[in-house]
């Protein structure tokens, strides 16, 4: 009886494909044996082939690399850590020279003029709506701050002093949900900030950092005085290789998640066995910083800056493959250049927050102008694996090196979706209209996607759109 279910469901496959199912396009000229099979079987389930076919582990793509390798000199290094703790503890210099992804700290006032705008009920704002924000801004006392503080918490940067989201037009693609306008960045717990302005309510707080400024509320930082500085900078700083981990102090009282890209001081506190202890901090009632001991699991912290080696980058990546998507850090995930910031945090290279600045953060090979099969070439022969980044407009991936199989070369990213033709009727549940949902940190090819009828041609082939190659660590 099953038997004769399963052939009975493959004739009805072979039946509708035809009526149902475009032609599917032709792969790349260098093909990959792995995925005519799956092509039909990927449509109907809504997944591109790339991620059923090639291995979601980053150690599979850097086999030609000896796991121990030091991809960074000593010296190199040292010479990196310095520049990444110089700018790391810079908001806290007298003489701080910010170095943001946009100088107006005010410019969401003007960007969002002469547009329509949406709320959280996908409705639009009400008339008013942004001279309130204006109001809240007081531009006019600008800077009414100037003092050194530390998130205390993992702190969303707003590019307006409110909580609430803002998008452009929720019917066009790439407008709507999750790309809220207002979301500038997250930054993690313990990073130095300084205040330089608050709103007109008090309600709100502008901070800046060497890379990002933005909104925060008060109780998400924390005033830091001389002592606090002194303290938190000549400490040896720890990072997290993964995601959630949970601290408490050692009373059992929880106290924060840890994430990649977050750094802490060591603690002078012993742990008991199989513990690592750092310094957190905490925001007193009064509002100023101080530190407290917290306890987390030795496996899941390294000494700052871990060595850049194969096995490394393999322990950090996997286990941030499959995070779900987050633009400028929404609901605490990671979008395209948080995720290379985030990364490369740990390893000592201190890189900007947007995908243009990072861009141009290594030596740059430009690739514009050349065909899909030149670029690729390219990015084979001149990338460095784990030290490369693929860039094109408004996306940046980590090229890992090439796929054992088909020879082409393997990125790493965090992608929400590729371009596509407004869904019809049938189409998988995964497509919104415009996009085929990724909504995740995934490895792929330079073509994920090439496979689907729907997919918009050239444009929605991330090939046709690279645009350079950025060697890091230099």
């Amino acid at each position: 009886m099953q038997k004769f279910v399963q052939t009975l469901l493959f004739f009805l496959i072979i039946c509708l494909l035809p009526a149902c199912a475009p032609k599917m396009p032709p792969l790349d000229e260098v093909s990959d044996p792995r995925v005519l099979p799956q092509q039909v079987e990927d449509y109907l389930l809504g997944e591109v082939s790339d991620l059923r076919v090639l291995p979601q582990r980053v150690e599979y793509y850097i086999q030609g690399l000896s796991g121990a390798t030091r991809l960074l000199s000593d010296d190199r290094r040292q010479s990196l850590a310095a520049h990444f703790l110089e700018r790391r503890f810079a908001p806290w210099d007298a003489d701080f020279g910010v170095q943001t992804d946009n100088g107006d700290p005010f410019r969401g006032l003007k960007q969002y003029q002469s547009r329509p705008l949406y709320g959280e009920n996908l409705l639009p704002l009400p008339p008013g709506w942004l001279e309130e924000m204006a109001r809240q801004s007081a531009v006019e006392s600008y800077p009414s701050r100037m003092q050194a503080a530390v998130a205390v918490v993992t702190t969303a940067l707003r590019v307006l002093p409110t909580h609430k989201p803002m998008f452009n037009d929720p019917t066009s693609a790439g407008q709507g949900f999750p790309f809220d306008m207002l979301q500038n960045s997250l930054i993690p717990a313990g990073t130095p900030v300084l205040v330089v302005h608050a709103s007109q309510n008090g309600s709100w707080y502008l901070v800046r950092t060497p890379h990002v400024s933005g909104w925060v509320r008060p109780w998400e930082v924390a005033w830091a005085d001389q002592a606090f500085m002194d303290v938190y900078r000549s400490a040896d700083l720890f990072g997290f290789t993964r995601d959630e981990v949970p601290a408490h102090t050692s009373s059992g009282a929880f106290v924060l998640l840890g994430r990649v890209g977050m750094l802490l001081p060591r603690s002078p506190i012993p742990p008991p066995p199989g513990m690592i202890a750092l310094l957190a901090p905490l925001r007193r009632a009064d509002g100023w910083a101080e530190l407290e001991s917290i306890l987390v699991p030795d496996d899941y912290v390294v000494p700052w800056p871990m060595a850049a080696t194969p096995d490394n980058f393999s322990r950090v990546l996997n286990g941030l493959l499959g995070r779900p998507y987050g633009w400028g850090g929404l609901f605490e995930n990671r979008d395209c250049s948080a995720l290379i910031q985030d990364l490369y945090a740990l390893f000592g290279l201190a890189m900007p927050r947007n995908s243009r600045a990072q861009a141009q953060a290594g030596r740059v090979i430009e690739l514009e102008n050349l065909s899909a099969k030149q670029k690729e070439k390219h990015i084979l022969e001149h990338g460095v694996p784990l030290l490369s980044i693929v860039n094109m407009p408004g996306h940046v991936m980590l090229y890992l090196g090439p796929d054992p199989v088909s020879g082409r070369p393997i990125v790493l990213h965090s992608i929400w979706g590729l371009r596509v033709q407004l869904p019809k009727h049938g189409s998988p549940p995964t497509s919104t209209p415009g996009r085929w949902i990724l909504g995740r940190t995934v490895i792929t090819t330079l073509t994920p996607g090439k496979e689907l009828p729907s997919l918009i041609r050239p444009q929605g082939l991330l090939v046709e759109r690279i645009s350079s190659l950025t060697i890091l660590g230099e």
